[in-house]
């Protein structure tokens, strides 16, 4: 039978692994693309017209799946973006950014702005790739920082 190990000693051994995580753990800008994409796509759909808003809606949930499929067969783990504690206040702004987006769209759809839907698609994608980038910064930071 093993001896349990001292306490400080698991918690250095955790500290530990958190740090050599965030060191190691960078994700390629084809990842950023990807959700970027998924985003606009999503922000797009809403100001389409029918059948390409579903067209869209339904390819953009599919690029989701496989943007997750792809983190957790690459990485081996998954980090929902509203759980981290300080890191879920940058998805939240994220998600008011393209609800806003979607507004836009909408609105553009039911004034005829043709165009509307490729302006806030096209700052979805933008407004994704900064938003996630400044997710895992903190997201890192917050790992390093502390044990929770």
């Amino acid at each position: 039978m093993t001896q349990a190990p001292d306490p400080k000693d698991a918690l250095a051994a955790i500290q530990s692994a958190r740090a050599g995580m965030t060191d190691q753990m960078s994700y390629p800008v084809t990842y950023d693309l990807m959700y970027g994409t998924v985003c606009g796509l999503l922000v797009a759909s809403q100001g389409l017209q029918l059948p390409w808003s579903v067209v869209c809606l339904v390819i953009a949930l599919a690029g989701l799946a496989y943007a997750v499929h792809w983190w957790k067969k690459r990485y081996g783990w998954w980090v929902n973006g509203y759980s981290p504690r300080r890191a879920r206040w940058v998805a939240f702004a994220l998600a008011a950014v393209l609800i806003g987006l979607m507004g836009g769209a909408i609105w553009g759809k039911y004034t005829g702005i043709a165009w509307m839907p490729l302006a806030t698609g096209a700052a979805g994608f933008v407004a994704a790739i900064l938003g996630g980038r400044l997710w895992m910064r903190v997201w890192k930071r917050e790992l390093q920082a502390d044990g929770t």
